[in-house]
């Protein structure tokens, strides 16, 4: 049984469904049209997507190689003062690389614990088997191979020189590295006096159980991943050398150009530091809105003359531009009169006509020549054509280089003294306008307030040295007191009050000083001072009660 009512419209909706219809065709003529653009332009933004992505791991990959070199050299350098040039530490370096390679250890820690026992062992065991001693103890141990170079150096030293190599020993056992037994010989022997090669032998026996660990860890998982770093270590290291060594100079030249960069960065902030400390001193005097107001009435007056300067020496240049115009025109006048100058003129333009009608003839020349080739029976006309197509050519190559030479020869002949002229004409402008310029009286009278701003000037400026001078007594005074009180090296007395106070209570009783106070040249200033203000303050207790009552305390 169904619950509520159901119910039905009869409505036409076939102007709707048309309309909604059109639409649906519009956004799909619409969609075909743009997916092909829309495709081309997501492409595009993808393969840029993909350009940058590339270049910014290309960019940390460069980044990464520089680094790995950068710190190879680093560990390098630090072999040279152990082992004494470097070339001993470039080889040292080659040797390491190539023992990291085939072991489970990084190239950082081989090279730091290869400098440890270069140090400690001097030598003995920092390569070559020894390294490789303590490399299988650090494997067999699960330690850092580092760390028990420290050790195995702390204790090859010991048994090396009849030191005493107990807390190296102890180490050794905590990591399981050598047994009681090999301990209480080791201490027999030393105890024995027994040191060198044959103490050692026996530390090296025991120490020789852990030989292949380090090729058993190299088989494992975490080993090929160690050997792999390294290879790729090498890699980037082998590839950032060149780029570090090839930026070393540009580094170079920015350093040194940031040091002489310091010396005017101190001055500037010197000039700015002057000048806060200026405009404040300016505030405090009262000075401040004065001088700004005289500065502005300076600058619009120094305005006011200079535009009246500039158009004064803006009016002597036109005077005597008008007669360097005069000048120019008669010496136009002088070449456009001579006859060697229309000659070469004439000669170069009739020889480049001349090259013209030698060139459209031998065009001629050879577009008949090329016509004579479709008759038949006409190959001689066609030489003939070819020919005097050819003679035609080199007679306009010839009347162009009469041309130019007689081009080059008005050149030569006239551009000296047209150059000069024009030389002439813009220094005898210049000059003009300079000497009106500078010859032009100012028409706004600024001394008033130049006096005005120097006049405040001077006092500010005064009160700033007055504080420059006091900084300068302060802080030698105080130095003056630090090197007096560092040379005083006498212990501070200190002052014994009950001694003080019982003499005090002896003299005030008439008894005078007693046993208890020292004499007078042996008592300290500080301590008479202290005495005499317990005899002051007893004397007023004395007056106040009467000598009796404190007679009896005497």
């Amino acid at each position: 049984m169904a619950n509520g009512i159901t119910y039905q419209l009869n409505m036409d909706n076939s102007g709707f469904n048309r309309g909604l219809g059109e639409a649906r065709s519009a956004v799909s003529g619409f969609s075909s049209l743009v997916s092909p653009q829309m495709m081309v332009i997501a492409g595009a933004t993808a393969a840029a997507a993909a350009a940058v992505k590339g270049f910014s791991m290309a960019w940390q990959e460069t980044r990464q190689a520089m680094n790995e070199a950068a710190n190879r050299e680093t560990m390098e350098t630090a072999f040279i003062p152990i082992l004494g040039s470097a070339k001993a530490a470039r080889e040292r370096m080659e040797e390491l690389a190539d023992f990291a390679a085939h072991t489970p250890f990084q190239l950082p820690g081989i090279a730091s614990a290869s400098k440890i026992l270069e140090t400690l062992t001097d030598g003995a065991l920092s390569t070559g088997d020894g390294l490789r001693l303590v490399g299988d103890t650090a494997s067999g141990c699960n330690s850092a191979i580092e760390d028990m170079a420290v050790t195995i150096g702390r204790l090859y030293s010991g048994l090396d020189s009849g030191r005493p190599v107990g807390e190296a020993m102890q180490r050794m056992q905590e990591l399981g590295a050598i047994s009681p037994d090999v301990r209480a010989k080791l201490e027999s022997l030393q105890a024995a006096g027994k040191k060198g090669a044959e103490v050692w032998k026996v530390a090296a026996d025991e120490l020789a159980k852990f030989s292949g660990g380090m090729e058993l860890q190299a088989a494992t998982w975490n080993g090929k991943i160690s050997t792999l770093a390294d290879a790729w270590a090498l890699v980037r290291a082998e590839f950032g050398r060149p780029i570090n060594d090839a930026l070393k100079p540009l580094l170079d030249a920015s350093t040194a150009q940031i040091e002489r960069l310091a010396a005017t960065a101190r001055t500037i902030g010197e000039a700015i530091g002057y000048g806060l400390r200026y405009t404040m001193e300016a505030f405090q005097q009262g000075e401040f809105s004065g001088l700004v107001a005289n500065s502005l009435k300076l600058g619009f007056a120094e305005g006011i003359n200079s535009f009246w300067a500039g158009t004064q020496g803006w009016l002597s240049m036109l005077g005597a531009g008008l007669v360097e115009a005069v000048k120019t025109g008669m010496m136009v006048f002088d070449i456009m009169s001579n006859v060697s100058f229309w000659s070469g003129v004439g000669v170069a333009l009739l020889s480049v006509l001349q090259a013209a009608v030698a060139g459209a003839m031998g065009g001629l020349s050879q577009s008949m020549a090329s016509f004579l080739t479709m008759i038949p029976g006409a190959e001689k006309y066609k030489e003939f054509a070819s020919g005097l197509a050819v003679e035609f050519y080199k007679a306009a190559s010839q009347y162009m280089t009469v041309s130019e030479t007689s081009a080059q020869g008005v050149l030569d002949e006239y551009g000296g003294a047209a150059t000069k002229r024009f030389i002439e004409t813009m220094s005898n402008l210049s000059t003009a306008f300079e000497r009106g310029y500078n010859n032009t009286p100012d028409v706004w009278d600024t001394t008033s307030y130049r006096e005005d701003i120097k006049t405040a000037s001077d006092r500010i400026v005064a009160a700033l040295a007055a504080q420059d001078k006091e900084r300068a007594a302060q802080a030698q005074k105080e130095g003056t007191k630090a090197k007096r009180e560092k040379e005083d090296t006498t212990p501070p007395m200190r002052v014994n009050w009950e001694t003080v106070f019982a003499g005090s209570l002896a003299k005030v009783g008439g008894g005078g000083y007693g046993r208890m106070m020292l004499s007078a040249e042996n008592v300290p200033q500080k301590q008479l001072a202290a005495q005499k203000k317990a005899n002051d303050l007893l004397e007023k207790i004395h007056n106040k009660l009467g000598r009796n009552s404190i007679a009896v305390l005497g």
